[in-house]
């Protein structure tokens, strides 16, 4: 059950979150590739976990890390025992920098002296975020809850994916829908695509007066047509999972 419920996870978040893994390792965009570890600590050692995670963030503070790592936790959802630590973002041409720099500074020996023993699972990711159709502000620094809907698409749905992730991020945009939104591919394990939405508190998460598909019908003049437009997105996929995760601010690292 346990293996299940990770599988739900794809990094995004957020970043936490591929349709084709060997496709977006080859192209992901400067700046756009968000770094997310997924761990779970031994029943009953929460407690333990966190006070030598806040300890090894120190020393990773002391020595320079150029990497403010943040943790999320679900506060709605499954798996609440998951600690999602993510950093966004960085390139791939970054990543065997920094894992020298680790190794330079001696961060995982301090991580395996300290903390690795209050862990009783590890998954990894990277996660691409689709930067063209998302519609992030620059200063995000009010958001503590974000909402995350994991796409399980089908096979061979690739290309309708693309074309309707832009057709509704565009008619979003246009409609000047009143949130903020985030897309990105999940590298590794099953993969998977993921939507983003974050809020300040869970008074953000009040549903709108008019639905999503409702607004798009409005604007595209045409009920019919945008019930199409929705139908056809929801074709390319088997089923969705929605998470909420709240930001740890004491559990994660400052801005540089």
């Amino acid at each position: 059950m346990k293996k299940i419920l990770f599988k739900i996870f794809t990094c995004s978040l957020l970043a936490m979150m591929a349709l084709m893994n060997t496709a977006v390792a080859a192209d992901a965009k400067p700046d756009s590739l968000a770094d997310v570890w997924v761990m779970v600590p031994n029943h009953g050692q929460e407690s333990a976990f966190e006070t030598a995670f806040i300890k090894h963030v120190q020393f990773r503070a002391s020595q320079g890390d150029p990497r403010a790592w943040k943790v999320y936790r679900p506060t709605i959802g499954t798996g609440m025992d998951r600690y999602i630590i993510r950093y966004c973002c960085t390139q791939w041409n970054d990543v065997d920098g920094y894992q020298k720099w680790q190794a330079d500074n001696k961060i995982l020996d301090d991580w395996y002296a300290n903390v690795a023993q209050y862990i009783h699972h590890y998954e990894h990711f990277y996660s691409r975020l689709d930067i063209e159709n998302s519609n992030w502000p620059q200063d995000s620094e009010e958001f503590k809850y974000f909402a995350v809907t994991n796409y399980r698409e089908k096979m061979g749905s690739s290309k309708g994916i693309a074309a309707g992730k832009k057709l509704l991020s565009d008619n979003a945009k246009a409609m000047k829908w009143p949130y903020s939104w985030s897309w990105a591919d999940s590298i590794g394990g099953e993969g998977g695509l993921s939507l983003v939405i974050p809020y300040n508190n869970y008074a953000g998460m009040t549903p709108p007066d008019k639905s999503f598909a409702e607004v798009l019908a409005t604007h595209m003049g045409d009920e019919a047509k945008a019930g199409a437009a929705l139908k056809a997105w929801s074709d390319n996929f088997h089923s969705t999972t929605y998470t909420v995760y709240r930001l740890v601010d004491e559990l994660s690292m400052k801005d540089k």
